[in-house]
């Protein structure tokens, strides 16, 4: 069976992890990851992929449009520990995409991760000076 997600985890101190954070962020829980999600859309944006940024309760999330009717999404998270003294950061990805069934229903159906949006994460990651590498022990979608 086809891995329909993606997850992934990189260390770096590009993006912010120590600064005040406004208490109205994320239901007020105090994530991190407002940077790396703005981050994410302007790569997607260069590579041609529409993609738009919102705080959630446990963090932030970028919501992504491949095609008319693929859409994907990438939940950013930030790992209170620090290693090798840099913050640590975790990646989820996946996408979806709407089918026709029988004359007029539609229905929203898993499919594997555009390639444009994993090659601009992975290739954006690269740029900064670090490397992503799978986190085993990720969300489960």
């Amino acid at each position: 069976m086809e891995n329909l997600e993606k997850a992934i985890v990189f260390i770096s101190d590009r993006f912010d992890s120590s600064s005040e954070l406004p208490e109205d962020y994320n239901a007020g829980n105090r994530f991190y990851g407002r940077d790396l999600a703005a981050w994410l859309c302007e790569r997607l944006a260069q590579a041609g992929l529409q993609a738009d940024f919102l705080d959630e309760d446990w963090g932030w999330l970028v919501l992504g449009q491949e095609a008319p009717a693929t859409r994907f999404e990438i939940a950013v998270y930030h790992f209170d520990g620090e290693s090798a003294n840099a913050p640590e950061w975790g990646l989820w990805m996946r996408a979806s995409r709407r089918e026709k069934r029988f004359w007029r229903f539609h229905k929203t159906v898993k499919t594997a991760l555009p390639p444009a949006v994993d090659k601009t994460v992975l290739d954006g990651i690269a740029a900064i000076g670090t490397r992503a590498r799978p986190w085993d022990d990720g969300p489960a979608g």
